[in-house]
């Protein structure tokens, strides 16, 4: 982990880069914007003790957003290959990233949610899921029980032979 220092307007990371560290803001304040140019939208402001990037330490890849200083701002800087050491040493500090990313794909539920009327929270289409599957398992249950004592006995050879089951 090292400490870097931004000037207010210095981007810190930009979207669809490479990235593979996380910052902890020590003190002052980022603007987090997705899309490009006229297109870019500030998402949110992050402050003291926020922290960005945390995608990266669970599976380094693209950025998905750009992360702009707004005042003077110091931060901690983990990259991947710490996090990992640092999970075994420190579990406590692997935690509060992890509910970081929880957090933020709850409020990414919500801005998706609130973006259209016709896009669904991934709560509500799990749910639906969760229904389909109760009814799918009272069909198949009515379906066994039509079946007579041979046929039952045919379905079971056919799935301990397909799955190698003796």
């Amino acid at each position: 982990m090292e400490t870097i220092n931004f000037n207010p307007g210095e981007i810190i990371i930009t979207e669809g880069e490479e990235g593979n560290a996380a910052f902890l803001i020590k003190s002052g304040s980022v603007e987090v914007s997705v899309g490009e140019g006229k297109k870019a939208k500030a998402v949110a402001t992050l402050k003291e003790g926020d922290v960005f990037g945390e995608m990266s330490l669970l599976e380094p890849g693209l950025r998905s957003a750009t992360v702009k200083a707004v005042t003077h701002t110091e931060c901690i800087v983990t990259s991947y290959d710490d996090f990992m050491s640092s999970i075994q040493e420190n579990p406590e500090q692997a935690i509060k990233f992890m509910k970081t990313l929880v957090l933020r794909l709850r409020q990414m539920n919500q801005v998706m949610g609130d973006m259209d009327p016709k896009k669904r929270r991934i709560r509500d289409m799990f749910q639906d899921w969760q229904h389909s599957n109760a009814l799918a398992a009272e069909a198949e249950a009515q379906r066994w029980k039509n079946l007579s004592a041979e046929e039952r006995e045919t379905e079971m050879n056919t799935v301990f032979n397909q799955y190698g089951i003796f």
